[in-house]
């Protein structure tokens, strides 16, 4: 357990109660305003762990390489969307909450942050009851915000408050927020025993030969099938539990976890749609896949295989082109290499492109975002047939599943990631989802081995194996 170190001294909620009304008072109206949080006033004095943070968030976004940790609580605004309504609707509402928005000096690893995510194609209408509450697509601002990297740990508070309310009042509203972090003393659940039905692996097998026959009569290059896996247990999620080993075993991946209600949206995704950092933006195309070996030579032995597949090296190129096509109108300069790398995680291994370049003047990450999502690397190519194909032949409800998981600042930077390796807990059922690239080639069984590999990390976090 990561023991988090704080202070003893706690200032006064009227103190930040009165930071808050003066930065309200610089503008009319009402709105939102963000200001740094003791994090003493959290009465965390006897220490935290991660643990406890990832059971109790709203939403938690982790990259364990860079020892990076957020966890919001909260929801000092909630936006989202019915059925139907696409991504590039949440731009606008984004956007005009930002610029609303004022920030006192707070620490940037702290800064106040909208987190969220969308559905993979906000055109298909939910078959999931459990995906209905998300939505084509929702993001949250939390109240309070704990960020921890390394050793540095800060925390913001963020609320809506209007110049006409009085010192106290606010200074109430922030203890009611303080109040929402209410950390566990001990394992949410226990140990969940799920037991796995699904997929049915036949009719999976003759979706891939139908679009193979698809492929071959020329009607698209490429489509992405994903499958569905259900899980049950008598005994209640361990979110906590699930997250915590995530990050120990893919520590190169994005940790994401979004609370709605009593369903929980989590993962490990090695794939970054797109991020935006002072200026740069920066892609991962990821596309091609092998096992992992006994040793270190087998690894290499595999991964030289993955590279020389004339199969494989196409449907890595086809998503590298992709990218580049997306990202060019909104780049001064894009810089691409010739050659893919391999990544290595825990049982899996990937060809990856890392894209990277310098946004135009008065590009945003959400102009990015929506110039990118869906990469043929969830999708397909070309794009509309491919997705097409996709709600013909998969059968099933994506929902969030491969769609767009991160934050976004209030300056429009942050980061994405494709909701991969992920699953939806909800009740006393997890819904797990994996896919693979169909193209010219393709053999059903290999595709369907491939697809179970990319299960199995959600399956062991699951069953904390």
């Amino acid at each position: 357990m990561t023991e988090i170190e704080t202070a003893t001294s706690a200032p006064s909620t009227l103190d930040l109660a009165g930071d808050l009304l003066s930065l309200r008072s610089r503008q009319d109206g009402a709105g939102l305003a963000t200001v740094p949080l003791p994090v003493e006033l959290l009465g965390a004095t006897g220490g935290w762990s991660l643990e406890q943070l990832r059971a109790a968030a709203t939403v938690s976004w982790e990259q364990p390489s860079e020892d990076l940790h957020l966890f919001g609580f909260g929801r000092a605004l909630d936006l989202g969307s019915a059925e139907g309504a696409p991504l590039a609707a949440a731009a606008p509402a984004l956007r005009e909450a930002a610029g609303g928005h004022r920030a006192g000096s707070v620490e940037p690893l702290a800064r106040p942050r909208f987190f969220g995510g969308a559905r993979f194609d906000a055109s298909a209408p939910p078959r999931e009851h459990a995906w209905e509450a998300f939505g084509a697509w929702r993001f949250v601002l939390p109240e309070i915000i704990v960020a921890l990297k390394g050793s540095q740990l800060s925390a913001s508070l963020t609320l809506g408050v209007r110049p006409q309310q009085t010192r106290e009042g606010v200074a109430a509203a922030v203890s009611a927020a303080i109040a929402r972090v209410a950390l566990p003393s001990g394992p949410e659940g226990g140990t969940p025993r799920y037991q796995r039905t699904g997929p049915d692996a036949s009719l999976w097998r003759s979706a891939v030969s139908q679009a193979l026959t698809e492929i071959s009569a020329g009607r698209y290059r490429k489509v992405v099938l994903a499958l569905q896996a259900r899980c049950h247990s008598p005994t209640p999620h361990d979110v906590s539990a699930t997250l915590t080993a995530l990050a120990a075993r893919y520590q190169s991946c994005f940790v994401f976890g979004y609370r709605l209600g009593e369903s929980c949206w989590v993962g490990a995704s090695p794939e970054l749609l797109v991020s935006l950092e002072q200026g740069r933006v920066r892609a991962l195309s990821l596309a091609g896949t092998c096992a992992r070996g006994l040793d270190a030579g087998e690894d290499d032995e595999l991964a030289r295989a993955l590279l020389a597949s004339e199969k494989e090296r196409s449907e890595h190129d086809l998503v590298v082109r992709a990218t580049q096509e997306a990202l060019v109108s909104l780049c001064d300069e894009l810089s691409v290499p010739e050659t893919p790398r391999i990544l290595r995680m825990t049982g899996i291994q990937h060809m990856q492109t890392p894209i990277e370049g310098r946004a135009a003047p008065g590009v945003d990450l959400l102009d990015a975002l929506l110039a990118m999502h869906p990469t043929p690397a969830v999708g397909g190519a070309p794009r509309e047939p491919a997705l097409d194909a996709i709600a013909r032949l998969e059968g099933m409800d994506r929902g969030w599943y491969a769609g767009p998981i991160g934050w976004m600042d209030m300056k429009g930077e942050g980061a994405f990631a494709v909701a991969l390796r992920s699953a939806l807990l909800h009740g006393r059922e997890a819904l797990l989802y994996a896919g693979a690239g169909i193209v010219a080639g393709s053999d059903p069984d290999r595709e369907l081995t491939e697809v179970e590999l990319k299960l199995r990390p959600l399956l062991e976090a699951l069953r904390g194996v």
